[in-house]
């Protein structure tokens, strides 16, 4: 597999602390997206960041999300935290242990509830020849004295293959999923994934990505029905250090041939965007839905 991304993550929300674990999150590193993209001009000179998505109705905004993120000065995401102002059962702390102060590769983690600062999850991660070859999960069950112990394995090669089994505290199979990686010509990468729950495809996920690992374009076939999402992007400049480059910012998404959400943006000083309003298309009409706003703590 490829080296371990870094960060950014929007949760579901209506989530308990342990259907987020075990659910949403995926197990292997590189399937996470809120490790993948931080959408920051320059990721280098920031050490935290804070996202409040509000949703708006009737003009009036309505907090929903807030999500922290934390790095530390050799760019590791140390914690992350989540919060539902709507359900304090899906609020989360996750807290990523490395396996050296500069790598990516992570030794352990641990799943946290905020509310209790008890522990949910402790994932311990085994390298083998080309990545990943296991994680041992502890998963802690309210009123259970012991935690429930299961393994998640992984086989294939260090090019464009893995395939993921999850195994219960029994040692049966829960699911599986096979993940291919092809680098195109024109400079685009297409990661394919297909999940298996009791050896029957249950649903077929591939992602197109650009040269910059921005989405190009998402196609999901689940239990027959297939959907389409692409991404649209407008280019605007930024300035990095005296140097002024193009930088993608997502502009539209459609879903199967049609618009579903556009976006307009705020920016600071250093050109990172601080607020975002989400339309919405509803009967034919752009309609204001959300806000998203976001607070950078800079290096320097």
């Amino acid at each position: 597999m490829k080296t371990i991304k870094i960060i950014l993550l929007v949760a579901a929300c209506l989530m308990t602390n342990t259907a987020f674990s075990q659910n949403y999150i995926s197990y292997y590193p590189t399937q996470w997206d809120f490790r993948n993209q931080v959408d920051l001009i320059d990721f280098s000179q920031v050490k935290s960041l804070t996202i409040k998505e509000l949703t708006v109705e009737e003009s009036e905004e309505h907090p929903l999300l807030e999500t922290h993120l934390i790095w530390n000065n050799n760019f590791q995401l140390t914690d992350y935290q989540f919060v539902n102002y709507n359900n304090s059962y899906a609020d989360v702390d996750i807290r990523f242990n490395y396996a050296d102060a500069h790598s990516k590769k992570l030794k352990s983690i641990q799943i946290i509830n905020p509310n209790t600062l008890k522990t949910v999850e402790d994932w311990q991660y085994t390298y083998g020849a080309f990545d990943v070859e296991k994680i041992k999960v502890k998963r802690y069950v309210l009123n259970v004295p012991e935690p429930d112990v299961f393994e998640v394995k992984y086989e294939g090669n260090d090019d464009d293959y893995t395939q993921e089994t999850v195994y219960n505290p029994q040692n049966s199979v829960v699911k599986r999923t096979a993940f291919w990686y092809k680098a195109n010509k024109d400079g685009t990468t297409l990661q394919l994934s297909k999940l298996y729950v009791d050896d029957i495809l249950d649903q077929t996920d591939s992602l197109l990505l650009d040269k910059n690992g921005k989405k190009l374009a998402n196609y999901v076939i689940n239990l027959g029905i297939s959907d389409e999402t692409k991404y649209n992007y407008k280019i605007r400049k930024v300035d990095v250090a005296g140097d002024e480059f193009d930088y993608q910012e997502l502009e539209r998404i459609q879903r199967n041939g049609k618009d579903i959400e556009r976006y307009e943006y705020q920016y600071d000083a250093k050109g990172n965007w601080t607020e975002r309003k989400t339309y919405q298309m509803k009967s034919g009409k752009w309609q204001y839905t959300k806000l998203t706003r976001r607070v950078m703590e800079y290096r320097n």
